[in-house]
């Protein structure tokens, strides 16, 4: 049973790389002259990112706060936007690892349309704590195994 809304597709369970989802702009993702809301385009990122830690980490953001006592909270975030998806449009936002340090992983998600053409380039930072603590924590294996795994995939080792 697949638990997200309907207008998210996601295609990471595939051996596909990088690693992406689909989601079609609504008409309530965006202002009434038909341009996407600054924050959904970041809920498209957060959206795929989650997913990727369940598909490709194998781990839920739930599971690591609830039985790891750990998070991966962003501490940054960084929208380019290229250009202004329509509504009932199909974006694909695809997700590479462009950094990986002892505890910080730099994200890197590009959303493109059906016809080529990308329409936000997002970058976020997140930072493996330990909790309550709260304290910045070593990414644990067998996490940074398959992160670097994941770069390899995606050309970017």
């Amino acid at each position: 049973m697949n638990d997200q809304p309907e207008h998210i597709r996601e295609s990471g369970l595939s051996a596909a790389r990088p690693y992406h989802v689909m989601r079609t702009v609504k008409w309530g993702d965006c202002d009434p002259a038909g341009i996407i809301y600054t924050p959904r385009v970041l809920d498209f990122a957060m959206e795929t990112l989650e997913a990727w830690y369940r598909d490709v980490l194998g781990i839920a953001w739930l599971r690591l706060n609830q039985e790891l006592h750990m998070g991966a909270p962003t501490v940054r975030a960084e929208i380019d936007f290229l250009d202004a998806p329509a509504p009932d449009q199909e974006v694909v936002t695809a997700l590479r690892v462009k950094k990986l340090g002892r505890a910080s992983i730099t994200y890197e998600l590009t959303g493109r349309g059906s016809d080529g053409k990308d329409y936000y380039r997002v970058v976020l930072v997140a930072c493996f704590i330990s909790r309550p603590a709260f304290k910045a924590t070593a990414i644990p294996e067998p996490f940074r195994s398959r992160i670097l795994a994941y770069q390899r995939d995606c050309g970017d080792d």
